[in-house]
């Protein structure tokens, strides 16, 4: 709530009231609120509500949100600041006989722009060097409602508090770099190039709406990572991948890779010395030429959701008559959701 400060600008004749009309603006719904400077703020788009604080004998009132938008005749109005900017909101106050009275809060509302894999309805929501991807009605499937704030890893301008993964938003485009004309995404929004998310790491937490999945890298010192993905986007590693049709769907895999393991196929990745599995994980060698990250089996991973897949034993990569499952990088102690 804003504290009361003037009285605002009354027209009212001296001989009408007793005391001078005063009003003032309490807003509510900030996710921040700055008592000093009197200014409430939050991220894009920032929905809050208004009400007047002043004289009784004051009844109806006019509303101006400084955005452009128009005016509201409600007593305590909400409102929604869909772009980042910095608002001024008035209010005018009048009653039956005692004349009209004006306040006006210079920049009280603060919206701010939305940092790297932040959810957003368009570009200018996004932070200077992130687009809008994946908007709804993109083609990115029904998990995106709405798009994430984001750009390509190789254009520099991923921020803090991002990693860059190796996810493929949408299937037929890339993401422009600034300055360049080559890669830019098509009304779509979508991209195969590795693109940054929010890090979810270290047990971080992702926006309401969002879930931390592990992710193949985009090079560098991480081979893996954590990033937030709209829940439903796409399956963790360890999930199952057969679409509807019985097909191997790559696409619902957060891998990128649907492995042919089990009935209902499995979300997983190539493994070899260079290319490491997820920690925890093992990497198994399924046939003379087949190496395929595994996942341990937890309570987080039960490994029972698939008729053909169960717990297995981990052995070295020597298996052989013991029945166990040969392993080149795990825990040979710790069992792994693998074919039976």
């Amino acid at each position: 709530m804003v504290p009361l400060a003037d009285a605002g600008i009354s027209d009212a004749s001296p001989g009408d009231v007793l005391a001078p009309l005063t009003l003032d603006i309490s807003v509510t719904g900030c996710p921040l609120f700055d008592v000093v400077d009197v200014v409430c703020k939050g991220p894009a788009p920032l929905t809050v509500s208004f009400s007047p604080v002043g004289s009784p004998a004051l009844t109806s009132f006019r509303w101006s949100f400084g955005d452009g938008t128009p005016s509201s005749l409600e007593r305590a109005p909400s409102h929604t600041y869909a772009l980042p900017g910095q608002y001024d909101v008035g209010v005018i106050g009048k009653g039956d006989t005692v004349g009209s009275v004006s306040q006006t809060r210079h920049d009280l509302i603060s919206v701010q722009a939305l940092a790297t894999g932040a959810a957003c309805d368009v570009d200018v929501q996004c932070s200077d060097g992130l687009r809008c991807l994946c908007k709804s009605g993109s083609g990115c499937g029904p998990a995106f409602s709405r798009g994430i704030c984001s750009t390509a890893c190789a254009s520099g301008f991923c921020g803090a508090g991002a990693v860059c993964a190796a996810f493929a938003l949408g299937a037929s485009t890339s993401v422009a770099t600034p300055g360049s004309d080559a890669g830019i995404a098509s009304d779509a929004g979508a991209t195969t190039s590795p693109v940054c998310l929010a890090d979810c790491s270290g047990g971080a937490a992702c926006a309401p709406g969002f879930v931390c999945q592990e992710i193949p890298g985009a090079g560098g010192a991480a081979p893996w990572v954590h990033g937030c993905l709209p829940l439903g986007a796409a399956g963790d590693f360890g999930a199952s991948c057969r679409n509807a049709n019985g097909v191997l769907d790559d696409g619902a895999c957060s891998t990128g890779l649907c492995a042919d393991l089990g009935a209902l196929g499995l979300c997983s990745a190539a493994c070899d010395g260079i290319h490491p599995c997820p920690a925890g994980a093992a990497c198994a060698r399924l046939s003379a030429t087949a190496q395929l990250c595994l996942p341990a089996c937890s309570a987080a991973t039960p490994c029972t959701g698939d008729p053909s897949l169960g717990c297995t034993l981990a052995t070295g990569a020597d298996a052989g008559i013991d029945g166990g499952l040969a392993i080149t990088a795990g825990d040979p102690g710790l069992a792994y959701c693998a074919p039976r």
